[in-house]
């Protein structure tokens, strides 16, 4: 376990909680400070804080204390395997993506995306693919049934499912609190944020949103939920900002679900490694002529190593 203690001083009084610790421990990022908070590593003044914003004071004493083994995993170790392959056919791949891969490339080049991957992947198994393209996205930390082409005629007759609502597409939350048996969402959203990288809930403006919820299963003891989320529309964030807006953001959603805890043990909290959002199933046709299919996603390991520890709490 790795420790460390900060005496707050003139210089660091008024700083958020993270920036404090990333500015006095060498080589921490405000993110790995923030991490350390949302699983219970910070005490200020001997008192267990997790709100990352919180302000600190001269002469505050903060504790840190964390298992590094938690860091060790690097997202240039993230790989996409045969067996994340759920669908490979009619030009359409479909794959389980892994959690902490981006769907498409960003700005740090040293961070792997989906499709370089899935071609490493495929050229492993015999494929030589080239233009393979995104028919959609998912955001980085999120799991589950992503939809890929190499064919521009595919291409565009799936996109054309999406612009007519046609895809059906089911995700799997688990929450912080209790979810009512069934509820709906609508509101307006706006675009992502520059310099927030958030989405807002507008009273006017921005594009409409709506969700479908239903809670599949209730954990009173920890107060928590396994809700399942139909989108109507496909803004960024919509179903992230929609629970959020409901009182049920998803545990280790660490953008719009800071501060929410209820009665989960440490070390549960301590076993999530990214938002537990899963594309559980989507249904949709992958050529002219053919039917509609519906490709499952089976639980990423983490989603299934939190869900068992949940049901376990008494």
């Amino acid at each position: 376990m790795e420790r460390h203690s900060i005496s707050v001083s003139y210089r660091l009084q008024g700083m958020r909680l993270d920036h404090a610790i990333a500015e006095e421990i060498p080589g921490f990022s405000r993110r790995r400070a923030k991490a350390i908070i949302d699983i219970g590593g910070c005490y200020v003044n001997t008192k267990r804080v997790r709100i990352a914003s919180k302000t600190v004071s001269k002469g505050d004493k903060i504790d840190v204390e964390y298992n590094a083994q938690l860091f060790e995993t690097k997202r240039q170790d993230v790989e996409i395997k045969p067996e994340d392959i759920l669908y490979f056919d009619h030009s359409v791949i479909v794959i389980n993506k892994p959690a902490a891969l981006p769907s498409q490339a960003t700005r740090d080049q040293a961070v792997h995306h989906v499709v370089p991957l899935l071609v490493k992947c495929l050229k492993g198994m015999g494929h030589e693919i080239k233009d393979l393209q995104l028919v959609h996205r998912l955001d980085k930390d999120t799991t589950g049934c992503l939809i890929l082409t190499y064919n521009s005629n595919t291409m565009n007759y799936i996109t054309e499912q999406f612009k007519n609502h046609e895809v059906q597409k089911v995700y799997h939350a688990l929450t912080w609190g209790i979810g009512a048996a069934a509820f709906e969402e609508r509101c307006n959203l706006s675009a992502i944020q520059g310099t927030t990288g958030t989405v807002r809930v507008l009273q006017s403006g921005g594009k409409s949103s709506h969700t479908y919820f239903k809670t599949l299963e209730a954990f009173p003891s920890s107060r928590t939920s396994l809700i399942e989320a139909r989108p109507v529309t496909g803004r960024s964030h919509q179903i992230r900002v929609h629970l959020e807006k409901n009182n049920l953001p998803i545990i280790g959603d660490r953008v719009y679900g800071e501060g929410k805890r209820h009665k989960l043990p440490d070390d549960i909290i301590q076993k999530v490694n990214h938002q537990l959002l899963h594309s559980q199933s989507i249904k949709f046709s992958p050529a002219p002529g053919v039917l509609p299919i519906t490709i499952v996603a089976p639980y990423r390991e983490n989603f299934t190593v939190v869900l068992d520890a949940i049901r376990a709490v008494k």
